[in-house]
C-alpha cells in the first residue's frame, strides 16, 4: 500500500531550486498556527469582497479526514471549468488511462485488384479531440501505400459515434463563435478551429493577403479586406462567417501593419470534411468514381488504415493543464456512448459521468452536469460534491497519479503558471472562470506537509475577476502556511 501522504508530498513539495529568484524573494513567511487562526484568516479575507457574491468553500485533510473549513458547501454553484474535475476522474475510472480514440478507413470491398478498390470506402470518426489534418493525410497515404488508386464506389464519412447536437445546452451564442467553444462532433480536426493571418498588400486599394497555416486545411476564402494608406482606429478585419470551411472576411488594414490573426470555428462539420477528403484524395491521385457523402459503416467492414490518439492520461493532462474544452466535451460524449452503447450525447454523457462517480461515493443529488467542460451556464454542482471527487481521486491508487499530476501547478504551468508564485509547487488545482463565476479546486500542502483538498466557488460577483482570484490566492497562502500546532 502506498503512503499517499508521502505520494502527494513528492508531487507538490516546494522545490527551491525550481523557483525563480523573484518568486523566492516574494515568499510569504507568516505562520498560521491552529485551525482557529486559519478560519479567522479566511473569514477576514471574505469580508473584503462584495457581500452580495455567493461564495462556497470547503477544505478537508487528506491525511486525517477532518474538515477545516466549510461555507455554503451544500449550495449549488455554476462551476465553470472546475467541472473538468468530474470529467477527468470519470474518464480515468471508466475508459482507463491507456484508452485511445481510433480513426479508421474501412471498406466493404472484398479485395483490391490492380490498384482498384471495388466497393465503398468509409472514414469512421470516433471523436478524437487531438486529430489533425496531417493525421488524415497519413491515413490516405496508408491507402496509397496499398496501391489503391481507384475507388469504384462512394466514400462515406461516418460521424455517427456522436449525435449532431454539436453545441452544448446553455452555451452562450458568442462562445460558439470562438475556438474554445468549437462544435463537439465525432469529427474533430485541428480542434474544429481554423486560424490564419491577414496582412496588408504593398499597394493602396489592393486586397489584403491571407496567410494560412500549412498544418490546416481551408476550403476557401471570400476576401474583401482592402489595404488603406493610413492608420485608422476604424480600420480592422471583420470575420463575416464560415460555411462549410469557406471563410468570409471584410474590412481594411493599413499599410505598414504587421497583420492581424483571425480564428473561426468549423460550423458545418460534414461540408468541411467532404471538402477536406476531396482535396486530399486528389493530392494523392486516388480517383473516386462515386461521391463523397455521409454514411454509416457496417461492423463487418474490413479495416484498411488506422490512426490512434495519444493515451487518455496524456489527453487528460492537456485538458486539465490548459482547460481544453474540446477534449472535455469529446470525453464527455465518449463516456456517454460507451456507457449506454448508444450515440454519445450531452444527456447520456452527463448521466454516465454522474453514475460512474456515484458508484465511488459521490453524492449526485441535484448535480447537473451538462457538457463536461463547464462552458454551459446550466451546469450546477455543490462544493461538497466537487470535494468528494477530489477526495476519492486522491486516495484511489488506480488513478491518483494520472489525475493529480495532470492538474496545473501554482507558479509553474498551465492556467496557474502566473499565479501564486510565492507558494509555487505547493498547490495543484483546476481553475474555472466565466462572467460572474470564479472557482478553484484541487490540493494544497500545508507547512507541516499535510495534504488538503479544497474547493472555492464564487458566483454572482460584480466587477473585475481579479479581486476574487486574489481571494483564492490568499486562502491558499494561508492554507500552505497552516500548521496544526
Amino acid at each position: 500500500m502506498r503512503n499517499l501522504a508521502l505520494f502527494l508530498t513528492l508531487l507538490i513539495i516546494t522545490c527551491l531550486s525550481c523557483l525563480s529568484p523573484a518568486s523566492v524573494s516574494a515568499k510569504t513567511t507568516h505562520a498560521v498556527t491552529g485551525t482557529p487562526a486559519l478560519v479567522s484568516e479566511i473569514n477576514t479575507a471574505l469580508h473584503r469582497i462584495n457581500p452580495n457574491a455567493h461564495v462556497g468553500i470547503t477544505i478537508k485533510s487528506m491525511k486525517y479526514g477532518d474538515m477545516l473549513y466549510t461555507k455554503n458547501d451544500k449550495s449549488l454553484f455554476v462551476p465553470a471549468s472546475t467541472e473538468k474535475v468530474f470529467t477527468a476522474e470519470a474518464a480515468l475510472l471508466y475508459l482507463g488511462s491507456e484508452f485511445k480514440f481510433p480513426t479508421r478507413f474501412v471498406t466493404d470491398a472484398k479485395a483490391i485488384s490492380n490498384g482498384t478498390l471495388d466497393g465503398n470506402l468509409y472514414l469512421v470518426n470516433s471523436g478524437d479531440p487531438s486529430l489533425t489534418y496531417y493525421d488524415i493525410a497519413d491515413l490516405i497515404a496508408a491507402l496509397k501505400a496499398q496501391q489503391i488508386d481507384t475507388i469504384t464506389g462512394n466514400v462515406y464519412i461516418d460521424n455517427t459515434a456522436y449525435d449532431q447536437v454539436t453545441t452544448g445546452p446553455g452555451w452562450m451564442w458568442n462562445d460558439t463563435k470562438l475556438c474554445y467553444g468549437a462544435p463537439i462532433s465525432a469529427s474533430i480536426i485541428n480542434h474544429n478551429c481554423l486560424s490564419f493571418k491577414v496582412t496588408p498588400s504593398k499597394y493602396t486599394g489592393s486586397t489584403a493577403n491571407v496567410v494560412t497555416d500549412p498544418r490546416a486545411f481551408y476550403a476557401g476564402f471570400r476576401n474583401s479586406v482592402v489595404t488603406h494608406a493610413h492608420r485608422s482606429k476604424t480600420c480592422y478585419v471583420k470575420l463575416d462567417g464560415e460555411d462549410g470551411g469557406t471563410i468570409a472576411i471584410s474590412g481594411c488594414l493599413s499599410k505598414g501593419n504587421y497583420g492581424t490573426g483571425v480564428s473561426t470555428v468549423v460550423s458545418n462539420i460534414m461540408q468541411y470534411d467532404k471538402a477536406l477528403l476531396t482535396d486530399l484524395l486528389k493530392r494523392f491521385n486516388i480517383k473516386v468514381q462515386g461521391v463523397i457523402v455521409a454514411g454509416i459503416a457496417s461492423p463487418q467492414s474490413s479495416e484498411l488504415a488506422r490512426h490512434e490518439s495519444k493515451p487518455l492520461k496524456e489527453l487528460i493532462t492537456s485538458m486539465l493543464k490548459m482547460s481544453d474544452n474540446i477534449i472535455a466535451g469529446s470525453l464527455f460524449k465518449k463516456i456517454g456512448e460507451l456507457y449506454t452503447h448508444r450515440q454519445g450525447t450531452w444527456e447520456n454523457g452527463g448521466n454516465a459521468v454522474a453514475k460512474i462517480l456515484s458508484q465511488k461515493g459521490v453524492d449526485i443529488w441535484r448535480m447537473n452536469l451538462i457538457d463536461g467542460s463547464g462552458l454551459s451556464r446550466y451546469n450546477q454542482v455543490t462544493p461538497q460534491q466537487l470535494l468528494q471527487v477530489l477526495d476519492f481521486a486522491f486516495h484511489n491508487q488506480d488513478t491518483n497519479y494520472q489525475f493529480i499530476s495532470a492538474l496545473p501547478v501554482a507558479g509553474i504551468d498551465g492556467t496557474l503558471k502566473h499565479r501564486m508564485r510565492n507558494i509555487a509547487w505547493r498547490v495543484r488545482a483546476k481553475t474555472g472562470t466565466m462572467q460572474g463565476v470564479v472557482s478553484l479546486a484541487g490540493y494544497a500542502m500545508s507547512a507541516d506537509k499535510e495534504p488538503f483538498a479544497f474547493v472555492i466557488m464564487i458566483n454572482g460577483h460584480n466587477g473585475s475577476i481579479w479581486q476574487y482570484r486574489e481571494l483564492e490566492d490568499k486562502i491558499l497562502q494561508s492554507l500552505t502556511h497552516y500548521s496544526r500546532s
